[in-house]
């Protein structure tokens, strides 16, 4: 079985560019991955025969491994039935990574309310269709859980996680895991958006941003889709309203709004 399996990944290797570094060699075995030529769950030769196939030395081969391994397309498993077996990356770790890339093209509180206000308008459309009730009893105890933070004396950073809760739960209801994934990704982007808003908390302020989670919240419920939807729009507008406010505004320092 082994040696059948040497032979098929060496003659599927054999049709993609060479590449000898422990990067090159990464991105060979991910696009088998990918492709479907590996399937979830299936154990890859030994570290010997795969750096024989590679003709790569071991150190090589195993940085290869860890690449792929932090990227969650391999999980490494000690002892003598162990290995290197192919996995479904994990939607946190998918989520960390969206996160990154978020960080690392600076995403403004702009940025991200553009976004928002066509994906958690469809998120919301979609739970209201999909949610079970669970599901749903979950989102009504989320609006309720931020509308007890509506009063002066929570933080505002209590505040901006319960209505990141609530979004949250209803990216899961959706029943879309690249949703979930996308929701759990942009957090960072999310938070920043929050603290800018934050910065003209007041109380009515929260108890109008409360109110309309409830509305969401009921909407789905009532399992009534577009209505769900046209509620988080309204929602989502009014937190670019007071955004792109701030972000227009110079900071103390004379170099923009950005929070």
């Amino acid at each position: 079985m082994q040696g059948e399996t040497n032979d098929r990944l060496a003659a599927l290797f054999r049709t993609v560019p060479a590449g000898r570094g422990s990067n090159a060699i990464a991105r060979r075995i991910e696009r088998a991955i990918l492709n479907g030529d590996l399937a979830v769950g299936e154990r890859l030769p030994n570290e010997r025969d795969l750096g024989r196939l590679f003709g790569v030395s071991r150190a090589t081969l195993r940085e290869a491994l860890r690449i792929l391994e932090a990227d969650g397309l391999l999980e490494v498993r000690r002892g003598v039935t162990g290995g290197a077996f192919v996995s479904v990356p994990r939607t946190e770790r998918a989520a960390s990574a969206l996160a990154a890339l978020i960080r690392f093209r600076q995403a403004t509180p702009a940025h991200f309310s553009e976004f928002r206000l066509a994906f958690e308008a469809e998120n919301a459309r979609l739970a209201a269709a999909r949610a079970t009730p669970e599901q749903v009893a979950a989102i009504v105890e989320a609006a309720a859980a931020a509308a007890a933070c509506a009063h002066p004396d929570a933080a505002w950073e209590e505040f901006m996680d319960r209505d990141i809760d609530f979004h949250e739960r209803v990216a899961e209801a959706t029943a879309n895991p690249i949703r979930v994934a996308v929701m759990l990704g942009v957090h960072g982007a999310f938070r920043q958006s929050s603290r800018a808003v934050g910065r003209l908390d007041t109380p009515a302020w929260r108890r109008e941003q409360a109110a309309q989670l409830e509305e969401v919240a009921r909407a789905i419920r009532l399992r009534r889709p577009r209505a769900a939807q046209r509620h988080m729009q309204r929602h989502i507008l009014s937190n670019t309203a007071v955004a792109e406010a701030i972000w227009a505004r110079p900071s103390p320092d004379g170099e923009g709004g950005q929070a």
